[in-house]
């Protein structure tokens, strides 16, 4: 667009012609502008930050921006913008980075609204990541906020920009201007009172972020910058689950250790926060049967439901006018009808050893998941089926004015008057709730979370609890530690950019085939184990005296029934060692993919860590032939003959 070259665009460009070429502005703030340009030598799109003339006329600030422009751009992080180059031209000051094409978190919300817990977990772990490698490296970021995180379109790899900038700042967060530097919805009380500042800093604006992006709004919001400063100095932030009831409970505790107005409550570092967020996210784990059938049918038929309770709500209001009893009924029956079956539903799986925290975490995985259905519902087909409503009411109302106008007088007429009108209002009026909920379609549910999270679910469930004297306990799903590591690598290699997961492709195959030995061995020392059962404690440990005193006959039994039980042993004590190679195997897999995360290893360091992982199930592939022997071996050993007669 042409007025986007103003005079600064121009006097950039000249400075930089043979080096960049700029297309267009990107964006611009107190602390610079945006260009997206194509870095000539490389034929490659970069984004060029400027530091504003009015700023860059000043040495001082001048000097500060370039080193600390140099600084950040040693940074080099999955989850950081990458500087490619720092320098002076003309009268300006400059650094090039790379463009990520994508969006801003700011833009991702404003278009689409609250993101998931899953999705925004995910999200606040890899800015966590990032900071937690620039605080190593003494970087604070200072002006952390969702314009400076960028999703990358496809992947939607969060990465955070405008590292080390914000470094420029004067010690007041106000100027002698009266302009914030920083962003002061976003500032840390330490930043707003002008004090020393480090990485803990970061990590309340971070907790900001999350507000921001799982509830939709900021926890401080005033119109007078002073007013809002103070908020963050004096006011402790709303817990988020109360602005944001689908956020699971721990997930929202570990946001708000983050707004803890002393830097000493906070969490310490990054890695703490992001360790934090990776235990607090609500697994992906299989819905025990009796919780799955109970979420199935209380969510059946939940639009009939509503019509029922709308049309007596209605019927209610037209009995009250004759007499107070007859209106009072209705509300009976919809409560009976309504109350009751889920009232049972409740109670049946209380029985069953379920308690309201098991139900609570049902909750929000389905309705964690239907968040994301339903966002994608809003933005493929809602649209779609208002235009749609909205075409076919006018045409009903169109054929009823055309009825009225043109037709012959009689009962075809009026019925088509009538019908068209019907029709016309019926699809009108749907089309009109379609477009009026959808802003809210992103936020299914959160009425039901709402009641269930509260103390009415408690009074609800003790209701359902009359009566039952003994409760059995649930029966727990076991999780072995290999499956355990499995899920958590799977989930780590999915986070990583495409071009890292084509790098390291052989790695889910490996996952999966050291968890198809974990649990062959475990299969095998459960034989084992059940095969030793057999012998008596003798035949394990006999003693060369008891022997030399029995029979020959006896002795020869003995000592077979002893080498049988030794070698049981031995078979046993080699798979439980070939087990824990496994396991720690696929452990050593998940910390490479932790480790590049966050920075503190190259991708080679992970290839390697593949090798050895296949190398391990190599060695217990090799040794499958022996222990299909074992296994014969033992079925001989179970039975061997037995001198009953001898005995007599």
């Amino acid at each position: 667009m042409t007025d986007q070259f103003d005079e600064t665009f121009l006097a950039v460009q000249s400075v930089l012609v043979g080096e960049y070429s700029l297309e267009r502005e990107l964006g611009r703030g107190g602390m610079g502008i945006v260009y997206l340009a194509r870095e000539v030598s490389l034929d490659r799109l970069v984004a060029i930050k400027v530091l504003p003339p009015h700023l860059g006329a000043n040495p001082d600030l001048r000097q500060r921006f370039l080193r600390e422009a140099q600084t950040a751009a040693r940074l080099s992080h999955p989850n950081i913008v990458p500087i490619f180059r720092v320098g002076e031209a003309g009268e300006f000051v400059y650094f090039a980075m790379a463009y990520v094409e994508g969006e801003t978190l700011t833009e991702r919300v404003r278009t689409k609204g609250p993101l998931t817990p899953v999705e925004g977990a995910r999200i606040l772990r890899e800015a966590a990541w990032a900071l937690a490698y620039a605080h190593a490296r003494n970087i604070v970021h200072r002006d952390v906020k969702p314009d400076n995180i960028l999703l990358e379109r496809g992947t939607l790899r969060a990465m955070l920009t405008d590292f080390g900038i914000a470094h420029v700042e004067t010690p007041s967060p106000l100027t002698d201007a009266g302009l914030v530097m920083g962003t002061a919805q976003y500032m840390s009380p330490e930043q707003a009172a002008g004090e020393r500042v480090d990485g803990r800093s970061d990590l309340y604006s971070l907790g900001i972020v999350a507000h921001f992006m799982l509830a939709g709004k900021v926890p401080f919001d005033e119109k007078s910058v002073a007013a809002l400063l103070a908020k963050h100095l004096t006011q402790p932030a709303p817990p988020l689950t109360s602005v944001a009831p689908g956020v699971p409970r721990k997930l929202g505790e570990a946001i708000d250790h983050c707004l803890a107005k002393s830097p000493e409550q906070r969490f310490h570092s990054g890695e703490a926060l992001a360790e934090a967020l990776t235990v607090a996210t609500e697994p992906t784990r299989e819905v025990p049967a009796p919780i799955r059938v109970w979420l199935t049918k209380s969510q059946q038929n939940r639009g009939a439901r509503a019509f029922f309770a709308v049309y007596l709500s209605l019927a209610t209001i037209g009995l009250a006018v004759e007499s107070p009893w007859f209106g009072v009924m209705p509300i009976v029956i919809i409560a009976a009808g309504l109350g009751i079956p889920a009232l049972w539903r409740t109670r049946r799986v209380l029985k069953a050893g379920y308690s309201l925290e098991d139900l609570r975490a049902a909750l929000r995985i389905y309705w964690a998941q239907r968040q994301e259905e339903a966002a994608y519902e809003v933005s493929e087909t809602s649209a779609v089926t208002s235009r749609v409503a909205f075409a076919i009411s006018g045409i009903g109302m169109i054929t009823a004015a055309g009825a009225y106008a043109f037709g012959t007088p009689g009962p075809l007429r009026e019925g088509l008057i009538g019908g068209a009108l019907v029709i016309g209002a019926i699809t009108g009026g749907l089309g009109l709730v379609d477009l009026l909920m959808r802003p809210f379609r992103g936020r299914v549910g959160w009425m039901s979370l709402k009641f269930w999270n509260g103390r009415w679910a408690e009074k609800f469930v003790a209701l359902a609890k009359t009566g039952l004297k003994r409760v059995a306990v649930a029966p727990a799903t076991p999780q072995l530690t290999e499956i355990a590591l499995g899920r958590a690598t799977d989930a780590l290699f999915q986070a990583l950019p495409s071009a890292l997961r084509r790098d390291l492709k052989e790695l889910p195959d490996t996952v999966r085939r050291l968890e198809t030995d974990a649990r062959k061995l475990r299969d095998q020392i459960d034989v084992l184990e059940r095969q030793l059962a057999t012998f008596a404690p003798e035949d394990r440990m006999s003693s060369s005296r008891s022997i030399a005193a029995s029979a020959p006959q006896d002795r020869s039994i003995a000592d077979s029934r002893a080498r049988v039980a030794a070698e049981l042993s031995s078979t046993r004590a080699a798979a439980r060692t070939r087990l824990a190679d496994t396991v720690a195997a696929l452990e050593n897999l998940r910390l490479g993919l932790l480790r590049l995360q966050m920075g503190s290893a190259p991708v080679e360091s992970v290839t390697a860590t593949i090798q050895a992982a296949l190398r391990v199930a190599d060695d217990v592939r090799r040794v499958g032939a022996a222990e299909a022997e074992v296994e014969a071996a033992l079925r001989i050993g179970t039975s061997p003959p037995m001198p009953g007669n001898s005995r007599g």
